[in-house]
C-alpha cells in the first residue's frame, strides 16, 4: 500500500490527495488489438471490393461507426484498479481502417491521442 510505502496513515495520504485536486479514476477494460485482426481486416476489405463491382451500394448500405478505440491488454480488477490524477487520464489506440475508391487499400491507419470528431 502507498501509505506504508511512505510511512503515512491511509487518511493523511487521502488528505494530500484531496488537497491537491486529484480524483481516482477507474479503468474500462475494452478489446485489445491482437496480431491475428491484420489478417482479418484484409479479409474485410477484399470482401468489400469485391462486392463493390457487383453492388455499387454496398457501403451505403452498412451502418458505420466513427472510431475503434484499443487499449489495456489483459485482466485486471477494475474495482482495485484506481489512477490517480488531476485530470483524466485518457489514452487509447485509435484504429482506423480505411478503403480509397480510386482502386488503392491503406494499410491498418493508428492515430496518437482521442479521435474527437
Amino acid at each position: 500500500m502507498f501509505s506504508e510505502n511512505c510511512g503515512l496513515s491511509k487518511s493523511r495520504v487521502w488528505t494530500i490527495l484531496n488537497e491537491s485536486g486529484a480524483h481516482p479514476y477507474r479503468s474500462t477494460p475494452v478489446q485489445g488489438l491482437l496480431p491475428r485482426d491484420a489478417e482479418r481486416c484484409y479479409t474485410w476489405r477484399n470482401f468489400v471490393m469485391n462486392n463493390l463491382e457487383d453492388h455499387p451500394t454496398f457501403l451505403a448500405d452498412i451502418i458505420w461507426t466513427d472510431e475503434a478505440c484499443f487499449s489495456r491488454n489483459g485482466m485486471f480488477n477494475r474495482q482495485n484498479v484506481h489512477t490517480w490524477s488531476l485530470e483524466n487520464p485518457r489514452y487509447a489506440v485509435n484504429y482506423a481502417g480505411r478503403l480509397m475508391f480510386d482502386d488503392k487499400l491503406n494499410g491498418l491507419v493508428f492515430q496518437e491521442g482521442t479521435l474527437t470528431g
